[in-house]
């Protein structure tokens, strides 16, 4: 941990996780209001499925050339559809792809505290943990919600995105996770979303408190 003193040096990063519609991004969102920076790692994990990505080759290599779209982009429900049904798979693909998002993410966000140390910089990642990148945070968050409500929600969202899952697709994808139980033992403040937007933007408010706190 470091020192009071150090800390006035750079600005403060806070990891911000949980499981698959939790509420992650919308407590990210509701931060960003208040001034934090955000970096998503899901977007930069997006980033590297593109036509582009310097890791491409590794993924078809990896999950078949059926991956992908016309467009030489991986299509991600049909990546979705091999990592979530097999643990192998799933962990060749995080082995693929976690080091490039862990070196992203991290070096965006030292650059920005080194910059501004008043910054409050948001590194929203959901495998934070797992990858071994809270290690560099100065506060962990993380956000819960109940097995039925992260069910209910993905289900409504990915009906909302035109790719409509099973129950069993999404009940695959929370199982893949880390359960909460075991996140919250990292977290140095846990927000419960299960109730309103306004319950949620009260929980904000006092980590939002709680993290100029830390500044100080």
């Amino acid at each position: 941990m470091e020192t009071a003193t150090k800390r006035r040096t750079r600005g403060t990063i806070v990891g911000i996780t949980g499981g698959i519609a939790c509420g992650k991004t919308t407590v990210s969102d509701l931060l960003t209001e208040k001034g934090a920076i955000p970096i998503n790692a899901d977007e930069i994990g997006h980033q590297l499925l593109k036509a582009d990505s310097p890791v491409i080759d590794e993924l078809t290599d990896a999950f078949g050339g059926d991956i992908l779209e016309a467009s030489g982009d991986v299509s991600r429900k049909k990546l979705g559809a091999i990592v979530f049904q097999d643990k192998t798979a799933r962990e060749r693909l995080n082995g693929i792809l976690h080091p490039l998002i862990i070196q992203r993410s991290r070096g965006r966000a030292r650059q920005l505290v080194r910059e501004d140390p008043t910054c409050v910089v948001l590194l929203d990642a959901p495998l934070l943990i797992e990858a071994g990148a809270y290690e560099t945070v100065d506060l962990i968050v993380v956000v819960t919600a109940s097995p039925e409500t992260q069910l209910r929600r993905t289900l409504e969202r990915s009906i909302a995105q035109g790719r409509p899952l099973t129950e069993t697709e999404v009940q695959a994808r929370i199982d893949a996770q880390m359960p909460l139980t075991e996140k919250v033992k990292y977290a140095d403040v846990v927000i419960e979303n299960e109730g309103t937007l306004e319950d949620l933007r009260r929980q904000v408010d006092e980590l939002w408190q709680r993290i100029q706190e830390h500044k100080v």
